[in-house]
């Protein structure tokens, strides 16, 4: 008899022991995923959560009737939620908020609810499983809350609201946050003082920053990226070939905005803080690619490709990606720098449109159109290349209109620059297109009476070097403008 009790006894020691190893070895899962969290390693952080839920449901499963019962479920809640398995944890989860007594427990699964109900982008559902965390008494709890409560304001358009919230809470991921939601809610001045705060608080994350400076460069004005990028380098401790990467980044910012010089200089950096590896050779050829954009006259394409040949070859020091593109910079000079076929205007118009699109070389372009224009006067070309020059060269406004006007008034093009409807516009445009080699789906339409515009442009064509947008080409100021000339652009017709 006293054998039986004792082994009983025994069995039931072991039990506790396991049980209790058990649910310290979630709960332990669960730390690492939250620590993982914290230093922004979402993916490590989702496996561990993973093993959370795993502990757990055994715990539940071989323990239902335990004092740690309720723990164990909503841990397993906690840890599918955080393991971005929603799907799966919709039940533990309603059983949780259904049946679970304890405050502390309780706000743990509304946290999980909510985080859930995000990822389904379900904002009000996240804000209504909120509502006990955000007043908890428990400090951390209440800092999840509020971080997760401004992710629901902000996918609710409140960005305000957002501001607030990601401003009350510790979490890692709330002050990144809380720059895009001012971004968003158009504060950029306060935007780019919280980024200083990112780079002087934060683990430096080169993704991150990156992110935060492009949607910084998107609504602000010109500088502001390239201001807030300096201070954060001056503060952050980044490695030199993040650095570099994060410079050249700047540097193509501001190329695509029309700062060529600018560009230059941010290269040369990006040159100084690489030294000889890979990045430095993407900075040398990113420099050419901005002398091409500042570019006057083909003249001075000569010492660029005379520096891009030596920098495509493999035994420049400037590494795969700069070899690469130094060739494929140098394959698209090539089709400026051929002269087209005597006689042939319509090759001269495309190489011209080439530098303006595919090169953003906005000058160098206008100097091709204007030289099309002079070589071929009598072509039908030669009206549209004047107007295709007008937003290129925007300080020969005046003399361009004057050419026009006195050597093509009766052009169609002409008349449209001047806001004059014209049937013959349309034919114009057919032959043209002829001309180029494109196929037109259907004719261009003679502009609507009245109706005033810049004039027809082509394009803009490829081939690109790369995805970075071009330079919209705005129309000259209106003190250069023909008196009664507005020119409100309409939809582009086809080339």
């Amino acid at each position: 008899m006293k054998r039986a009790a004792g082994a009983a006894l025994c069995i039931t020691v072991l039990s506790g022991c396991a049980y209790y190893n058990a649910m310290w070895s979630a709960e332990r899962l669960a730390r690492e995923a939250r620590r993982l969290e914290a230093h922004d390693r979402e993916p490590e952080a989702r496996t561990q959560w993973a093993g959370a839920a795993v502990k757990a449901e055994s715990v539940m499963a071989r323990h239902p009737r335990s004092r740690w019962a309720d723990d164990a479920l909503v841990l397993r809640a906690e840890g599918l939620a955080g393991a971005g398995t929603c799907a799966a944890a919709a039940a533990p989860i309603a059983k949780a908020l259904a049946t679970v007594s304890d405050q502390g427990l309780h706000e743990r699964a509304g946290l999980a609810a909510a985080q859930c109900a995000l990822a389904a982008n379900q904002p009000v559902e996240a804000e209504r499983a909120l509502a006990e965390a955000l007043a908890s008494d428990d400090a951390q709890r209440r800092s999840r809350a509020h971080y997760l409560a401004g992710r629901a304001a902000a996918a609710r358009l409140d960005y305000d609201g957002a501001v607030t919230l990601f401003g009350r809470s510790r979490e890692s991921a709330a002050l990144p946050a809380r720059v895009r939601a001012l971004l968003a809610a158009g504060r950029t001045a306060a935007a780019a003082a919280t980024l200083d705060t990112v780079a002087a608080t934060r683990r430096f994350s080169e993704a991150e920053w990156a992110g935060l400076l492009q949607a910084l460069a998107a609504i602000a004005p010109a500088p502001a990226a390239s201001q807030a990028l300096d201070r954060m380098l001056a503060q952050g401790r980044v490695p030199e070939p993040a650095r570099a990467r994060l410079l050249i980044a700047d540097g193509d910012r501001l190329l695509a905005g029309g700062e060529p010089d600018g560009a230059v200089a941010r290269y040369r950096q990006a040159e100084a803080v690489a030294a000889a590896a890979g990045e430095a050779g993407l900075a040398r050829v990113r420099r050419q690619r901005a002398l091409v954009a500042r570019a006057a006259a083909p003249a001075e394409l000569a010492p660029v490709i005379a520096e891009l040949t030596r920098l495509s070859r493999p035994d420049a020091g400037g590494g795969g990606a700069g070899v690469a593109e130094a060739r494929r910079l140098l394959d698209l000079l090539a089709r400026i720098t051929t002269p087209p076929t005597a006689g042939t205007s319509g090759a001269a118009f495309r190489t011209a449109e080439f530098a303006r699109d595919s090169l953003n070389a906005l000058r160098l372009a206008g100097r091709l159109f204007l030289d099309l224009a002079a070589a071929d006067s009598g072509s039908l070309f030669a009206p549209k290349a004047l107007i295709a020059a007008l937003p290129l060269l925007p300080d020969r406004h005046d003399s361009i209109v004057g050419a026009l006007d006195a050597a093509y008034a009766a052009s169609p093009y002409t008349r449209a620059l001047h806001g004059e409807a014209s049937v013959a516009y349309a034919a114009a445009e057919d032959s043209l297109a002829r001309a180029l080699g494109v196929q037109r789906g259907r004719a261009a339409p003679a502009p609507p009476q009245g109706t005033r515009f810049a004039g027809p442009l082509t394009g803009p064509r490829g081939p690109w070097l790369d995805d970075a947008p071009v330079r919209r080409v705005e129309p000259a100021p209106p003190s250069r403008r023909r008196p009664g000339a507005e020119r409100d652009r309409p939809a582009r017709p086809d080339p």
